[in-house]
């Protein structure tokens, strides 16, 4: 397996945050609006690591 590219650790800890705001959000009971966009962020960062992976030739 390949070593993640500081941009890959940077979008994985940022999906991680994201994914513990997005628990947070919706165990405090914020707005859906809220859960949406924090869920969102976390699956563009997922989708960016993986885009930006080694070897990726895209």
């Amino acid at each position: 397996m390949a070593k993640p590219t500081p941009l890959q650790f940077r979008n994985l800890l940022v999906a991680l945050v994201a994914a513990a705001g997005f628990v947070w959000s919706i165990v405090t009971g914020l707005p859906w609006w809220v859960s949406t966009i924090v869920g969102c962020a976390c699956v563009l960062s997922l989708a960016s690591a993986y885009l930006n992976r080694p070897g990726a030739n895209g």
